[in-house]
């Protein structure tokens, strides 16, 4: 049989059809008919026989997508998703039905632009024809580079060209190969290795169709081919297998002899390889990898790239973390990277993938030319991946699950477009690997991750995305950008491609192809076709719309927006306002300039349309956004008559001064024209309005940017000099303050730097203080300011001022005297510029001593911790913590930070002596911070602060409580009860102490603390007749009765107020005390005899039914106590003397078996209860015991074989022993002459003579017990293959066991 199947020949049409098999003896052509042919038809005739062979337009798209109404073929072995156990065909059939009408129920509904999705429609139809006339089969898989191969489930390969013709039919054998599983070119396309679902590869020649080499041993047998891939060596390829393993084909011709060595790479046994890419480095001849093979590989946990050329390697590992149920992706691409020189280097980037998550690895070579993987970045998504593409060095392009294609940004992470695919009808590889055609022999996490497997169903080349479909071919490809705008053009989507088109212009568009040359050119080129555009939409949709306000709504703002973008004024203010006649739509017109003249992108604007702007803006009662948008209009694009009487009329007074400083370069009129308005104001003396307030704080906001040499609201002006006295002194009147503050910012301007600003500064402050000290009319708080503004610039390092030593004095005096009756703001004020003086060096010569005193006397505290903090006088700082009301909680952290910080023995001991005499008062700020002081800094002051406490009982107790609270608080950390040992007469103390001022705490302390002596707490709570401590006490000195005997007490008058309160009481005190004590006497019980635990439940039982002999009638709650106890003491006191007692009680003597019968079934219950529990525990250990002596009886009964007929000393067989003789068989299986052992009993061979001398009467004799046997008489004879010692009747052993006793239940 031929080796190839060609196109147009007479034996591949014989071949053809002997290949169908048709078992039709005869066909009558008038009963079926047939029409009459002359010719019979080749396959060439028969897969070319198409109408069309272009390529499927995109308005036919929505057509061809659609799934047919024919079911798939039988026997098929790739299936697309809707026939797998994730989406039923039906319910996929359903959705596309859904998808359609909801598109022709939405006609805005459009598809994207950035992708052109065409299905190949003569390779599509050329499929279906093979399928269906030559049953060829499904497609499986395919390969793409300048020419396309399509794989068929039937085993044949199917070879396309560019034009979509078919060049060959190839890998017709008689050999089942199964279907074609795998397919891949070489980089030249000469050559196609195809790889088999039952193992075999072939290598075909793309040339002639002639099949040059056949590989059926390269890999274990019994598995499916996966992948094959060529490297760029020409006879170096490789090819992994549904085991998992991955192998290196090295190609050889030998005297005209072709052949194929295979060497296993990775191993299957070490993790299942599910795909490889190796890294082809053609397309770059001169890169620093050229030589190197590198191949990634990707397992169920982990991404393996290794070198095979020049020497095998492992370069990089990285794990996968996922469900089981995903496949790892791998996928190469050669990109432009920026380095952190500013310089580009060109190196491939390794993309791989599992589950949700992307990441990015750089491959490069260092100096030392080891190859490296650098990380670059990750990448999550909200979706399952099935497939990842790169298309370009940007793009990245990932299908999911749903079959939906997601085109991605791969550095700004974004998501371009998406698409969906879910009606092409995926080819999956899913039978690959299960490995149905090898029997199934694979492992389930292969199977279970291949479940959804499209490895070669979704390829790429170059900037294309191929899709194989069950009936269709599809190519994806990134239109260029030009081809992008148009698309939106033709749909008419104008605004989508101008917003498109401008970021082409402003080069932030992704997936940009085609916009090539340097930055200016492309941005040239993006200008020219954004304004053609323009020009069109305002032509053909804006002038023809007659009046639609909803379109202008939307248009008008973004062509006011793109003109400006792409500075085309006289298209702005041409044919743009020209095209607006309407008076609507000329205000829409108008209002999109607002934004762009605030932000002073538009500063010249046509006058005419500049007139129309106010008088709209006046006719809609906008004067603010008026006022604000004229101070960014050139004055010569303003009338100005027009916009000043507005002004003037509506009090706009920053468009004023706009028009006074910018049009008439005089800076001084607003000034004289508005201020006289101001002074006239203030002349009245009464409330200024908010149009006043506004024009005061708009002239304050003009000085102060005058004197900055800044323009009013923004810009620069020329230096010149506005400055007038009775401006000034207006000012001041007005807000003295915010004046000052304005001069400040003013003076922190360069322009004040330099030495012309530095006079400036110094005749302003020479001018205030002539106005403000030497004159009048000033009041303190004014005055104030003003020193204090000083202060502050004094403190400043560049300061250069020249102020007069007086002025000190007067500085530090003014801020210290009068401070204490000032606002707190003030006060704060005042200290805080005279710190920043102190700290800047401007008081180095001022007396220290008299600031001091200064200070003290105006209640700066933080001054004169400063100071003393300069004298090291650290202890007197704490007095200034204390005084400070401010800052009083924030002592504890200045004691915390001095004690660890300053260690020195004199100042530690100053420091330590303040803490004792203003103990009080650090005890009314916090008390259990006080005793974290004490605790943690000063436990050996703890003697001194007690006897400086004694006379103060309150104070005391509140610093023991702050001590023992703070300790109690921090007990696990560093073991602080361990650390901090108090006295046991200072716990008493406290004990004491809390039974007069907090009783209900006395209990709690004394369970959590065990630093005090029993006999003298138990006196102290004694005295403070506290019954429920000295019953805990007495408990805890082992006195049960004593403690029992005074809860006793204390039950009968709960139990007395119960009676006399009424009975819708919920007796919460009563359930307590009663529960405390049943707790008491089981804890007693654990220690006491059987006489001493009825003393102890007896008497609590009669309290509990005492009161119900008294009381004629039933007492709910003492019932329930008494059940409760009854219940309890039944575990510590018999049952019949229990039942004695409640009989003899007279409440129950003469009554009827109904009076107790609630308390007998409830004891009764619980003993049914216990007994239940014991027949159970019983009844498993029975059960345990049966089970274990059946095991030992079973391994005692089974039977015993040797491991080799001989004796294992002497080495003879025993089928030649002696009617006398006999044979020892051990457990172990080992057999020797009775002779042969002596008096040993044990296996020579198991137990060494050490052990059996240390172990001779040991347990491990029953462990190798032995089995001794004795045979009858036996003629000797030779042992044979058949017959034998081991197959004499005399030998066979009795293996039927005695029966089994049932020790079930006896115990």
């Amino acid at each position: 049989m031929a080796d190839v199947a060609g196109v147009g020949g007479a034996d591949l049409s014989e071949n053809v059809v002997g290949s169908l098999n048709l078992e039709i003896e005869e066909l009558d052509d008038a009963e079926y008919n047939i029409p009459p042919v002359e010719h019979t038809p080749t396959l060439e005739s028969i897969l070319h026989d198409l109408d069309d062979r272009a390529s499927l337009s995109e308005d036919d798209m929505s057509n061809c997508l659609l799934p047919t109404a024919e079911g798939g073929f039988e026997g098929s072995e790739t299936l697309s998703l809707g026939s797998m156990g994730s989406r039923s065909r039906s319910s996929s059939e359903q959705r596309q039905k859904s998808t359609r009408l909801a598109t022709h129920n939405n006609p805005t509904q459009q598809t994207g632009s950035i992708l052109r999705h065409v299905i190949l429609k003569g390779i599509s139809s050329q499929l279906m024809s093979a399928s269906e006339r030559i049953n060829a089969g499904m497609p499986t898989a395919m390969a793409a580079t300048t020419m396309i191969a399509v794989g068929t489930s039937h085993g044949l390969v199917l070879l396309f060209d560019a034009s979509q013709t078919l060049r060959w039919c190839l890998g017709a054998t008689e050999q089942d190969q199964g279907s074609v599983s795998s397919l891949s070119f070489n980089h030249d396309c000469t050559r196609l290795l195809a790889g088999y679902a039952r193992g075999h590869i072939l290598m075909f020649d793309v040339q002639n169709g002639k099949i040059l080499r056949t590989m059926v041993d390269v890999h274990p047998p019994g598995t499916a081919v996966l992948h094959v891939k060529f490297t760029d060596l020409p006879t170096l390829a490789l090819c992994s297998d549904s085991g998992g393993s991955v192998f290196e084909l090295n190609f050889r011709r030998t005297m005209g002899i072709r052949g194929c060595d295979s060497k296993c790479l990775f191993s299957g046994s070490r993790g299942e390889v599910c795909c490889i890419e190796p890294l082809l480095l053609h397309p770059l001849a001169s890169h620093p990898l050229q030589g190197v093979v590198l191949i990634a590989m990707a397992t169920l946990s982990k991404i393996i790239v290794v070198s095979i050329r020049p020497r095998m390697q492992v370069i990089f590992t990285h794990p996968l973390h996922s469900t089981p149920a995903a496949l790892p992706l791998i996928t190469w691409q050669f990109v432009i990277i920026q380095m952190a020189d500013a310089s580009r280097v060109v190196d491939p980037v390794l993309a791989f993938a599992r589950e949700s998550t992307v990441y990015f690895f750089q491959v490069s070579v260092d100096a030392r030319s080891k190859v490296r993987l650098a990380p670059l970045q990750k990448l999550t998504v909200p979706y399952i991946l099935l497939s990842v593409h790169w298309l370009n060095t940007r793009t990245l392009a990932a299908f999911d699950t749903l079959e939906q294609l997601h085109l991605l940004d791969v550095r700004t992470q974004e998501e371009l477009e998406v698409l969906d695919l879910s009606g092409v009808g995926l080819v999956y590889g899913t039978s690959h690997f299960k490995g149905l055609c090898t029997g199934g022999n694979v492992s389930k996490a292969m199977a279970l991750a291949g479940e959804r497997a499209c490895y070669n169903s979704v390829v790429s080349f170059g900037n294309q995305m191929l899709i194989l479909g069950t009936k269709s071919f599809h190519v994806l490809t990134i239109r260029t950008w030009n081809e992008r705008l148009n698309h939106l053009v033709k749909q008419g989507r104008y605004l989508d491609a101008l917003a498109l088109g401008m970021a082409f212009y402003q080069d932030r568009a992704k997936a940009v192809v085609g916009l090539k040359g340097p930055k200016h050119k492309r941005k040239e080129i993006a200008h020219d076709k954004v304004l053609e555009i323009l020009n069109t939409y305002i032509e053909d949709i804006l002038m023809a719309s007659d009046g639609n306000m909803e379109l202008y709504q939307e248009a008008i703002p973004a062509c006011v927006e793109y003109c400006i973008e792409l500075e085309a004024t006289d298209l702005l203010f041409g044919r743009l306002w020209d095209a607006f006649a309407d008076t609507d739509a000329r205000g829409i017109y108008l209002e999109s300039l607002e934004p762009w003249l605030l932000n002073d992108r538009l500063q010249t604007v046509r006058p005419d349309v500049m007139q129309a702007f106010v008088r709209h803006y006046e006719q809609q009662n906008r004067l603010q956004a008026l006022e604000a948008c004229l101070v960014h209009v050139e004055v010569s694009s303003l009338d100005v008559h027009q916009v000043m009487s507005l002004c003037w009329a509506k009090g706009l007074y920053d468009a004023i001064i706009h028009v006074h400083n910018r049009g008439l370069r005089d800076y001084v009129a607003p000034i004289r024209e508005l201020m006289p308005l101001l002074q006239a104001a203030l002349a009245t003396g009464k409330q200024l309005s908010d149009n006043q307030i506004a024009l005061g704080n708009k002239l304050l906001v003009y000085i102060s940017c005058c004197l900055a040499g800044r323009a009013y609201p923004v810009g620069d002006i020329p230096e010149d000099d506005v400055q007038s006295h009775s401006s000034l002194k207006a000012f001041l009147h007005f807000d003295t303050r915010e004046f000052l503050n304005v001069l400040a910012l003013a003076f922190e301007e360069p322009e004040f730097m330099s030495e012309l600003g530095l006079r400036q500064v110094q005749r302003l402050v020479d001018i205030l203080l002539l106005v403000m000290v030497q004159g009048d009319g000033y009041s303190p708080s004014q005055v104030g300011s003003l020193f204090t503004f000083l202060a502050r610039q004094l403190a400043k390092p560049w300061c250069s001022l020249h102020v007069e030593r007086q002025l000190f004095e007067q500085v530090v005096e003014f801020l210290t005297e009068g401070s204490t009756s000032s606002t707190m703001g003030h006060h704060e004020e005042r200290q805080q510029a005279l710190l920043e003086l102190i700290r800047a060096g401007g008081l180095q010569h001022y007396n220290q001593e008299k600031l001091l005193a200064q200070a003290l006397k105006a209640a700066f505290y933080r001054v004169c911790e400063l100071l003393y903090e300069q004298r090291h006088e650290y202890d007197k700082i704490l007095q200034c913590y204390l005084k400070d009301p401010l800052r009083r909680p924030q002592v504890f952290s200045y004691l915390r930070n001095i004690l660890l910080i300053y260690t020195k023995a004199e100042e530690r001991v100053r420091i330590e002596s303040q803490v004792v005499e203003n103990i009080k008062e650090l005890l009314d700020i916090d008390a259990v911070r006080t005793g974290q002081i004490v605790t943690l800094h000063l436990s050996q002051l703890l003697p001194s602060i007690i006897d400086k406490l004694q006379s103060e009982p309150p104070i005391l107790f509140q610093f023991l409580q702050g001590l023992f609270d703070y300790r109690d608080s921090h007990s696990t950390v560093g073991h602080m009860k361990e650390d901090l040992e108090l006295d046991p007469h200072l716990v008493e103390q406290y004990i004491e102490l809390l039974c007069q001022y907090n009783p209900d705490k006395v209990y709690s302390f004394l369970v959590s603390n065990e630093g005090y002596r029993l006999d003298q707490a138990l006196q102290i709570v004694k005295k403070h007749n506290s019954i429920e401590n000295t019953a805990y006490l007495l408990e805890k000195t082992g006195d049960f009765q004593s403690a029992l005997n005074l809860l006793l007490t204390k039950l009968d008058v709960e139990i007395q107020q119960t009676l006399e309160a009424s009975e819708n009481g919920t007796h919460t005190a009563l359930h307590d005390l009663a529960t405390q004590l049943m707790g008491l006497c089981q804890r007693g019980s654990a220690t006491l005899d059987e006489n001493g635990r009825r003393g102890m439940w007896f008497p609590l039982l009669e309290s509990l039914m005492k009161p119900q002999r008294e009381v004629h009638g039933k007492l709910p709650v003492l019932q329930e106590l008494t059940q409760q106890l009854l219940t309890s003491m039944s575990g510590y006191v018999s049952l019949p003397a229990i039942l004695q007692v409640i009989l003899k009680d007279p409440a129950y003597k003469d009554g009827k078996f109904g009076d107790i019968r609630e308390l007998m079934m409830g004891m009764l219950s619980n003993s049914c209860y216990e007994e239940t529990l014991l027949q159970t525990t019983s009844r498993l250990l029975s059960v345990d015991l049966h089970n274990k002596l059946a095991r030992l009886m079973s391994d005692c009964n089974r039977g015993l074989s040797p491991r080799n007929p001989i004796c294992a000393l002497c080495r003879k067989p025993l089928d030649t022993m002696k009617a006398t003789e006999s044979a020892i068989l051990f457990r172990c299986g080992h057999c020797y002459h009775a002779q042969c052992m002596k008096s040993q009993i044990h296996c020579c061979l198991c137990v060494s003579s050490s052990a059996i001398g240390k172990n001779a009467n040991s347990e491990i004799l029953p462990i190798r017990s032995s089995t001794l046997y004795s045979p009858s008489p036996v003629e000797p004879r030779t042992l044979s293959a058949s017959q034998g010692l081991l197959h004499s009747q005399e030998f066979a052993l009795k293996l039927a066991p005695p029966p089994i006793p049932d020790l079930e239940g006896l115990f």
